[in-house]
């Protein structure tokens, strides 16, 4: 398919309507990267896109894209079966859907079932294989899957566009979503990450962001979604010292207790 499409993206943070004091203040912080990373290959291939970031405080029906050809849904396994409700409403409005995140990794063979596409591990490759054809498949859809997680991601400076809006629905705390590495050097067999082969992504791109970041807000708070941060610990130190000024970002970041040792905790260098 060679003309302009007009893409919806919905990033399921909440399966429901949600309007606890936790949720309103928390929710949107909770954006997921792909779904914006998604936006951004789709915009480069020349095509319109809305993005909606679902926190369960907006009206899902109001908000849902109107007259897309094309619409993809990021979702948990506890969001599944709202995915599965909205993308029978929309195919019913003649839109082609696509499932992505974690429940179309882990349930494949069951999304198949409601969506037109499912898609495991996502490169640009994949995406641009989707809107070139997008094309209804039913009953039963299609799963394509990448051999492994993609070598370089958008940036938050690509994905700004997508992230800003999401941010104003944050009253109090603002978490900007980044990723310096996929994977997981480990072997844990509890973890699913734990068969993804550890890469660390470009360090001229984290950098770049940081820098970004201090034009936006006077002290940036920034979530790092890897699976396991820090495994290259003083190279990612070391480019975060080097981008930015000393105690001008707050980050928050997940990390394996083997990686919080006193070699590392002695120069203050920790992020909590």
């Amino acid at each position: 398919m060679n003309h302009k499409l007009e893409i919806g993206i919905i990033d399921l943070v909440s399966k429901k309507p949600n309007k606890k004091l936790f949720a309103r203040i928390m929710n949107a912080n909770f954006a997921s990267i792909m779904p914006q990373v998604v936006g951004v290959w789709a915009e480069e291939e020349g095509h319109n896109v809305k993005y909606i970031c679902y926190t369960g405080k907006e009206n899902l029906i109001e908000e849902l894209p109107q007259n897309t050809d094309l619409v993809f849904i990021g979702a948990f396994t506890e969001g599944a079966q709202t995915a599965y409700a909205i993308s029978n409403l929309l195919r019913s409005r003649g839109a082609v859907t696509v499932l992505g995140g974690p429940h179309a990794r882990c349930y494949p063979d069951d999304a198949v079932n409601y969506f037109d596409y499912v898609v495991g591990f996502t490169d640009k490759n994949i995406i641009k294989e989707i809107l070139y054809e997008c094309s209804p498949h039913r009953p039963t859809g299609l799963h394509l899957t990448a051999k492994m997680q993609p070598l370089s991601l958008p940036g938050v400076k690509e994905r700004w566009k997508f992230i800003e809006p999401t941010l104003r629905k944050a009253p109090l705390i603002k978490l900007v979503p980044m990723l310096g590495s996929l994977g997981c050097p480990y072997t844990c067999s509890f973890c699913i990450d734990s068969t993804v082969a550890y890469q660390p992504l470009n360090f001229d791109v984290l950098k770049e962001d940081l820098k970004f970041l201090l034009t936006k807000f006077k002290r940036p708070l920034v979530g790092w979604h890897d699976p396991n941060f820090g495994v290259r610990f003083d190279e990612y130190m070391n480019a975060i010292e080097e981008s930015v000024p000393e105690n001008s970002i707050d980050f928050i970041a997940e990390s394996s207790l083997s990686l919080l040792s006193e070699p590392h905790a002695a120069g203050n260098r920790i992020l909590v």
